[in-house]
């Protein structure tokens, strides 16, 4: 057989081969981006799954860093529900459900509330990752390997937060950082470890009056 035939057999046979593997491939491709498109989340999807691991546990432990206008303070979160404890050096609380106590160490006073929910949000930073109506959920332009990073600004522009930037572990779904940006400033919770618990004993969201038994009782209910 002469070298040209041998030469127009091997093309023909590239040919033909690649004529029956390109759609093949294009099949492949489409099932795959259409897979995709089917289990990618938005960010708002990313946000409620995000409050579902926070709320929807029996319990929370958690401890973060907080920084605000160049000074940072480490704090520890306990949750049961509703309710929560948080301390850190500057201030503490204790929400039962119903009122809200905060004591500042500085002044040796408590303050007793019936809370808001804007109010509940700044005494616990893990309420933030469920910010509820009234807001538009997008993705950050910043990406991350290994988390979701979601914005969260408010539809109304006299809202007290101006955005919320939530960062979460695409895997876990739990919030490993929350930048609060209110008022002209950034405070930023960087959360160092989150676990899920049984939840806690009553008395631990009860605010511990034996053990400030000088501190003055502010109550504004």
């Amino acid at each position: 057989m002469k070298k040209d035939n041998i030469s127009d057999m091997i093309e023909t046979t590239y040919r033909r081969a690649n004529a029956m593997v390109r759609p093949l491939f294009i099949l492949m491709f489409m099932i795959f981006v259409s897979s995709f498109q089917a289990f990618a989340l938005t960010a708002e999807e990313v946000a409620k799954k995000t409050a579902a691991v926070v709320s929807a546990s029996k319990g929370v432990s958690a401890s973060f860093t907080l920084t605000s206008n160049g000074r940072s303070a480490k704090g520890t979160v306990k949750t049961s529900g509703s309710k929560f404890a948080v301390s850190t050096p500057q201030v503490s609380t204790w929400y039962n459900g119903k009122s809200l106590y905060t004591y500042n160490p500085r002044t040796n006073e408590t303050t007793v509330t019936t809370p808001t929910r804007q109010e509940l949000m700044e005494s616990n930073p893990l309420l933030y990752v469920n910010a509820g109506t009234g807001f538009r959920y997008t993705f950050n332009p910043v990406k991350r390997n290994g988390k979701y990073v979601v914005d969260i600004t408010p539809v109304k522009k006299n809202s007290g937060i101006t955005k919320l930037t939530v960062t979460v572990n695409s895997t876990t779904f739990y919030p490993e950082k929350i930048s609060v940006t209110a008022g002209g400033s950034t405070t930023t919770v960087d959360v160092t470890s989150f676990k899920t618990t049984t939840g806690g004993t009553p008395a631990e969201f009860e605010y511990p009056k034996s053990r400030y038994p000088k501190a003055e009782i502010v109550d504004l209910r």
